[in-house]
């Protein structure tokens, strides 16, 4: 398959390129018509095309050498009437690009691209890097780097030019903007010349920085998607303004005191410095020049006051225009040398230090009407007050900017001087919570700066999610503050969520900052330690930093008042192997560990199988009881635990490699050690597959449910088969009818999908021949062949009037129908599944797939019950989890927790073990499929959830507002409702004689039993 192609025209001659991909190997073939012997000078780079590295042995072309041990040098080959050269490479050892030029060997000339070295782009680089993708971006890359990295000219005031005129190609290009800010970051933070042979007037830098922030807040005005990251590029910028002042005021005070006649030469020295060239280095040194004054000439403070502000002796010296000499103290001129230069300080501040508080405060003063002034002075005043509550200050703070951002609706430099000021009052928020918390805030003074903090995170970004926390949280504000277990239940509920919708702004900016800071980071060759931390260094400096420590404070306080552990135990058992941390537990699925093995894994989504070997699996990321994975964890016995300390996952993270040893203790928590470990992983047992699970054959296309047998359909339908007529009117059943087992076989053997049958058959042996590399395109392969089935003749009519007479409401397109109907069917092929029939050794045709069809209704609530608590194995005690709308959100293992509680059979006083904090809710009604295999609920193989289920019309997902959900705010029908699911769970486990694991939903005062099964890992008395 090729990758990329490419024809160069050089003068009267042509290269082409083209780059192909073939099993696992990459080929690029270079032809040439090019005149005499010709060598290919060439490296390789795995960043991008500025980056070049002598390419590995492993890929070279016979013949080659290697070229002062920084290139290899290849020789084309005669091939007729051109010439051509082949590299070969394997998967592995292909880089990003392989970069070169042209050497013809007799005349010794060297061929380029214009000026450049050539680019072969190889492998594509991963999604948001700036050198693949949009082209916009990737010039824009090319031509920053170019600049920067000339020998020619160069100064703040060219790269102020230069930005100006890249934010013309930048429009609608969220990505665009995205390197522009990374780029100006990188000079903020002295990674980028400031000056390079040429010299800047003050007045020419300052015209240079106002052109360009007034335009970006003209962008910020007119462009409200662009506005988050303008806000971002604006604070590496200074305001400009009166320039021309730094020259005439440095002259003012040196002629009014006689600086030459008794400073000696480092004023002297500073001021040619600021004649020249000044940047945002003056602030530093003249804030050290005013504490030298006032310690009385102690230079060491001179230097240290330097060094804080990111300037080093080294770098005074390395200016165009250095500073070599040491400043000298006059006693006499003390007083007025601290007035004077203080003055000069605001001056260079406005000018380089937009955001700078007390700046940006003076700058906007004009905008202010009389609270404004009020709100402004009080900060100001209070700025280093540590008499007055801190609390105080940020509410202050709060109210300040949020009149600010009534006013951000103006043009030019009424929006620049807004912006800034409000630039300078969320960083001066942040420094004001980081210096307080360690004076020991108590519970209510950070429940009401959360508050406060969140109001400003919003302030400076849209956020829906983080609104309706906002409105949670100031419901619960509104309560009687007692931190009550059930008070400090629903506050974690809403913690938990506001810090989830916090790390989704964490990963947004990563996302978005860091590839494009490690491309040009790499090319800027930036300090190391400037390249990994970039995207953190940018949320340090925000209020959403300033809200992690918050919540990063009251989190113990909660859970201790809601009495809540460091555990949550998923799946009890034993644990015992070598730890294995890894960053997603789907980084390592479908992998067979040859001895014991406990993993950590960061992230669990819900739906991974669980690996051979594994004995325990231990996670700080929440994760529902009742999602997949911890079904195949009870299942198979495996120790499966939340740890909400971070301080035990380091622990545990730092035993990598370790043999340990994990129980779950008395208390509910886990306990560790190190131990010997088995060097022997102990195999999950091999499933007996019993002779009725594959006697499956076709009987008809559709049968009702008083048809429902074991013989044409699974547990599902079965076991609602069982409870009708066995339950009491108040408990309702779906009306169901469903496409037996053996349909999907007839259908396949149809005349009409004789060629989709043979590709079925061939793909099937190919998925059980791949590689985990090429695992998961052989099934989607499978899934796609199953999706392109052809219904015969007979399958609609038949089906249309078994629903008829069920009272099923019809589809209104049947080939929607026909589509979900295989989807269900496809869903065998889907990974979770195909990877637990293989660990158990299930052969694939074994496995049956009935489609059970129901009518949805609109649900108020879905819930879950456990007849037998799963995670005591007490069996008087129900265990239940709710989530607001469609049941999907709880199985499916969604971001969040559901509402949790456990209840005593036969009693009404429900324990309350979470509040809901799920993010998103289903909302849909009409027809389900819903997969009913043969493999559902097998003695010793529990396959329930492995399959889908697809709905008819797909459901609305919406965001939950919890204040307007009776779950969460009206304690009479909480109680009343969570009696009536502990009532369901006895009556369905008495009527079926057996643990259950029961599906249900709620909906305007009826509860529904959707489905039940028994419950896994439960043995029968």
């Amino acid at each position: 398959m090729v990758s990329y192609e490419h024809v160069y025209h050089l003068d009267n001659d042509q290269l082409a390129v083209i780059v192909s991909k073939e099993k696992e190997r990459y080929h690029v073939t270079l032809t040439t018509d090019i005149p005499g012997p010709l060598i290919l000078h060439w490296g390789v780079s795995n960043r991008s095309r500025h980056e070049w590295l002598l390419p590995p042995s492993s890929i070279y072309p016979a013949g080659t050498v290697v070229y002062q041990n920084k290139a290899a040098e290849t020789t084309f080959v005669e091939h007729e009437d051109d010439r051509k050269l082949h590299i070969e490479m394997s998967e592995e050892n292909a880089p990003t690009g392989i970069l070169f030029v042209l050497k013809q060997a007799d005349s010794g000339r060297w061929l380029k691209d214009n000026g450049r070295n050539f680019f072969i782009p190889v492998v594509v680089p991963p999604e948001g890097d700036t050198s693949s993708g949009d082209p916009r971006v990737s010039s824009l890359a090319d031509e920053i780097i170019e600049k920067e990295m000339s020998p020619n000219s160069w100064t703040l005031m060219h790269r102020f030019n230069l930005c100006y005129d890249l934010l013309d190609r930048v429009t609608n290009n969220v990505d665009g903007l995205a390197l522009i800010f990374v780029w100006l970051r990188f000079s903020a933070i002295r990674q980028l010349d400031w000056q390079r042979n040429y010299n800047t007037q003050p007045r020419e830098l300052s015209h240079a920085q106002d052109r360009l922030t007034v335009k970006l807040s003209d962008r910020y005005a007119n462009e409200p998607g662009e506005r988050e990251i303008i806000r971002l590029i604006l604070s590496t910028t200074g305001r400009g303004g009166e320039g021309q002042k730094v020259r005439d005021e440095v002259l003012n005070i040196m002629h009014r005191h006689h600086i030459k006649e008794v400073s000696g030469h480092f004023m002297e020295e500073w001021h040619q410095k600021l004649h020249n060239n000044t940047t945002p280095d003056d602030v530093v040194i003249c804030e050290a020049y005013v504490e030298f004054f006032r310690c009385d000439g102690d230079l060491g403070v001179f230097y240290k006051t330097l060094e804080a502000g990111g300037v080093t002796k080294e770098r005074l010296e390395s200016y165009e225009r250095p500073i070599t000499s040491h400043p000298d103290f006059i006693p006499h001129l003390k007083d007025a040398l601290i007035h004077d230069f203080e003055h000069f300080l605001g001056i260079l501040k406005a000018l380089h230090s937009a955001t700078d508080l007390g700046t940006a405060i003076h700058a906007a003063r004009y905008l202010f009407d009389e609270e404004t002034h009020r709100l402004m002075d009080f900060i100001w005043w209070h700025r280093d007050d540590a008499e007055i509550p801190v609390s105080a200050l940020v509410e202050k703070i709060t109210k300040a900017r949020q009149r600010v951002k009534d006013k951000l609706e103006g043009h030019g430099n009424t929006v620049r001087d807004l912006l800034f000021l409000d630039l300078a009052l969320e960083g001066f928020l942040r420094i004001v919570i980081e210096r307080n918390l360690q004076s020991g805030l108590d519970g209510n003074e950070l429940v009401d700066l959360i508050a406060m903090v969140v109001e400003n995170l919003l302030l400076s970004k849209s956020d829906d999610e983080i609104t309706y926390t906002l409105q949670d949280w100031n419901r619960l504000r509104e309560m009687p503050r007692s931190f009550s277990k059930e008070w400090s239940l629903q506050a974690k509920a809403v913690l938990d969520r506001l810090g989830r919708a916090l790390g989704n702004i964490i990963d947004q900016y990563y996302r978005l900052f860091q590839p494009k800071a490690e491309f040009l980071g790499t090319a800027f060759h930036a300090d190391s330690w400037t390249i990994p931390l970039f995207s953190e260094e940018v949320v340090r400096g925000s209020s959403a930093f300033a809200l992690s420590m918050l919540l990063r404070e009251i989190d113990p306080i909660l859970r201790t008042s809601a009495h809540l552990g460091n555990w949550q135990v998923i799946s009890p058992g034993l644990g015992m192997g070598h730890v294995k941390v890894v960053a997603a537990l789907r980084s390592v699925q479908g992998k067979d560990f040859a001895q014991p093995t406990v993993i950590v894994a960061d992230k669990i989504a819900g739906d991974e199988e669980i690996p051979q070997g594994v004995t325990a699996l231990i996670t700080p990321d929440t994760t529902d009881i009742v999602s997949h994975v911890a079904i195949r964890a009870r299942n198979a016995r495996v120790l499966f635990a939340t740890c909400y300390d971070q301080e035990i996952i380091a622990k545990l993270k730092s035993l990598k490699g370790h043999p340990l040893n994990l129980r779950v203790s008395g208390a509910g928590d886990i306990v560790f050690e190190e131990g010997s470990g088995e060097t022997k992983a102990p195999l999950r047992p091999m499933f007996e597959v019993p002779p009725s699970m594959s006697q499956r054959v076709f009987t008809a296309y559709a049968v009702s449910a008083c048809d429902f047998t074991d013989r044409n359909v699974g547990g599902k339908s079965n076991n609602l088969k069982r409870l009708k007529g066995n339950l009491p009117g108040w408990i309702g059943l779906p009306t169901s009818v469903a496409l037996p087992f053996g349909v999907f076989e007839k259908v396949l053997a149809q005349k009409d999908n004789r060629e989709v049958s043979k590709r079925y058959e061939a793909l099937t042996r190919q998925a059980d021949e791949a590689t985990e590399k090429t695992r998961d395109e052989a099934l989607g392969n499978l899934r796609k062949t199953v999706m392109a089935l052809k219904a015969p003749d007979d399958l609609v009519p038949d089906l249309h009037k078994v629903m008829k007479e069920a009272g099923l409401a019809m589809p209104a397109n049947w080939e929607d129908a026909l589509t979900c109907i295989k989807k269900v069917w496809a869903s065998k092929w889907n990974e979770r599944a195909y990877l637990s029939r293989r660990a158990r050794g299930i052969p694939h045709e074994a496995l049956f797939m009935a489609v059970l069809i129901q009518e949805v209704v609109e649900a108020d609530y879905s819930f879950v019950i456990h007849t037998v608590n799963p995670l005591t194995g007490n069996k008087d005690e129900i265990y239940a989890e709710v989530v607001p709308g469609l049941g999907e959100t709880l199985v499916g293992n969604y971001p969040g927790k559901a509402f949790s509680f456990t209840c005593e059979k036969g009693a009404d006083e429900p324990q309350i073990m979470a509040f809901p904090s799920k993010s998103a809710g289903l909302l849909g009604s009409g027809l389900i499929f819903r997969s009913d295999s043969s493999g559902e609920d097998l003695a010793g193989y529990a396959g329930a959830g492995l399959y889908d289920s697809v709905m008819l019309e797909p459901p609305r997902k919406v965001l939950l507002d919890y204040t307007r959900e009776l779950l969460v705010c009206d304690n009479a029908f909480r109680k009343k409702f969570l009696a009536g699911i502990t009532s369901i769970g006895t009556v369905v486990e008495k009527a079926l004689g057996f643990p259950q694991d029961i599906e249900g939903d709620y909906v305007n005062g009826q509860y529904y039993v959707v489905q039940t099964r028994p419950q896994v890992g439960i043995e029968s008395e």
